[in-house]
């Protein structure tokens, strides 16, 4: 049997549990969000249910009392309007390492393709870095594709790279 979760829009009231979540996977990130400037709190701050931007969390449908992320094994982050009207940017994907190769993320993704395309946004960007090539492949596979490297970006030999998607129906 397959893993049973659900997919929705975060509140406010999630603050504590996207932080703890975000810290759970701060090291998959290069550099680790909690080193960039602003950290963690920053980007919720920023990102969290405002009229630009959330989060969207996928959450198992039977939890543990005691899980202190309330659930969330996969996490979405987007702003909306990013380089005009109708363009948005994915700020933040991640999965619970311990969930991966459930197909969370790419369900991630497409909720909030389906959420923009809706909306009539055109295009959605994001960006990863050249020493993930899990992201690479993720990413090019769901139709997204590179228009912009930046050399050394992250780091010596670390590049970041810039991609985006044409979702206009």
């Amino acid at each position: 049997m397959g893993l049973i979760y659900s997919i929705s829009e975060t509140r406010k009231t999630d603050y504590l549990q996207v932080k703890r979540f975000i810290e759970l996977v701060d090291n998959d990130f290069h550099p680790p969000l909690s080193e960039r400037e602003g950290g963690i709190s920053e980007r919720i701050d920023v990102g969290l249910d405002t009229s630009k931007a959330n989060f969207f969390v996928a959450r198992l449908k039977e939890r543990d009392s005691s899980d202190h992320i309330d659930g969330i094994v996969g996490m979405v982050g987007y702003t909306m309007n990013w380089k005009s009207g109708d363009t948005a940017y994915i700020n933040f994907l991640a999965t619970n390492p311990l969930y991966r190769n459930y197909g969370i993320s790419r369900n991630l993704c497409l909720r909030l393709e389906d959420k923009l395309k809706k909306q009539d946004f055109k295009t959605i960007y994001l960006c990863t870095w050249s020493s993930n090539p899990a992201a690479i492949y993720f990413y090019e596979k769901l139709g997204y594709y590179a228009y912009s490297v930046v050399l050394d970006d992250r780091g010596r030999g670390i590049n970041t790279i810039y991609y985006k998607k044409n979702i206009s129906i």
